[in-house]
């Protein structure tokens, strides 16, 4: 019977003891993390790892994702190229997985193209797991391709029966980490949220959030757009006529303001300006690296002759600097 137990802080220390255990015996357990549930073992286990595939029914061409400590503990396993160094650092405790190029071979965790995927959760449970091991094999806690999980709840009861322990934090974050793939010069993203920002979200932001939403059709990669001086609900006529041009269509379309949240739970961020950059500064100085300037016109104001030319623009852009910064294929890790 699978033993489940309540997190609390008064029993943090006989938690992972008792995980601890259960790994040290090539058992799985389910746990809490700072994004969603997972199930984890010791990563150096195949035994515990084709468990995980076995209940989850998950494909064997799925690698799992490695929970390390800290940064030294992922380059024992893992090449981090110099050039990412800093782009990895400033994200690292948290909601953000790296594919790094694989110093080790180990089932399941390594991909067939010798990559490795590992993450450091913000998560102080996990962080003292992984100075019992060397690195963690983790998966979210689900039947594959179903749903990812943010309370035990809403975890299948035959995932729940197939494990040695479960434990419950409660209500959790709720969204899966972002996954970067890190091999090529500039870090591009597999999984995650795609932010476009203008001033009125009427124009610009809007057409941009749509063409790139037809190009990629990944429902891996959020596409959103907000405005930092938002006046109406809608998008602009113009920009729904030349948009109909080229057979998207943006009339449903409800325009957003532009908030602190927003730009924080975002992971690239295009700003049409430089005006727009200084602004979102402004409100999130810790986001610096997540800014790209398009330098694109606001056509307000301005004749269905210069909207064309700014969609024409847009779709340029797009074509040319942000498909630069996503990687279009699938590295799941449900």
């Amino acid at each position: 019977m699978t033993d489940i137990l309540k997190l609390t802080r008064d029993n943090r220390k006989i938690i992972v003891e008792k995980i601890g255990n259960v790994l040290k015996n090539s058992g799985v357990a389910i746990i809490p993390t700072d994004t969603v549930y997972g199930i984890v073992c010791n990563g150096e286990d195949d035994t515990a790892k084709t468990y995980i595939y076995t209940i989850k029914n998950r494909p064997e061409h799925k690698p799992l994702i490695a929970f390390v400590r800290d940064i030294e503990q992922a380059n024992k396993i893992a090449y981090i190229q110099q050039s990412s160094l800093n782009f990895v650092s400033n994200r690292w405790p948290g909601k953000n997985t790296f594919i790094f190029k694989s110093k080790i071979k180990s089932k399941y965790i390594v991909s067939s193209d010798n990559t490795i995927g590992i993450r450091i959760p913000d998560f102080d449970l996990i962080n003292h797991l992984t100075s019992i091991f060397p690195y963690l094999a983790s998966t979210s806690a689900n039947i594959s391709f179903r749903g990812s999980t943010s309370s035990i709840d809403e975890v299948e009861p035959e995932l729940i029966n197939s494990v040695q322990l479960v434990v419950d934090a409660g209500k959790l974050y709720g969204k899966e980490s972002a996954i970067w793939d890190t091999t090529t010069s500039l870090p591009k993203l597999l999984r995650g949220k795609v932010l476009f920002v203008c001033s009125g979200n009427s124009c610009r932001s809007p057409m941009a959030q749509c063409i790139l939403k037809h190009i990629i059709g990944n429902q891996l990669i959020d596409v959103i757009s907000a405005g930092t001086s938002v006046i109406k609900e809608n998008p602009s006529l113009e920009s729904i006529v030349v948009m109909k041009e080229i057979g998207l269509d943006i009339s449903n379309f409800t325009t957003n303001i532009l908030t602190a949240d927003i730009i924080d739970s975002s992971d690239i961020i295009f700003a049409m300006e430089d005006r727009h950059r200084n602004i979102i500064l402004e409100m999130s100085p810790s986001c610096y690296d997540k800014i790209t300037v398009l330098n694109i016109p606001d056509p307000a104001g301005k004749d269905i002759s210069y909207y064309r030319e700014i969609r024409d623009i847009i779709s340029d852009k797009i074509k040319t600097q942000v498909l630069t910064r996503i990687k279009n294929e699938n590295r799941d890790s449900k």
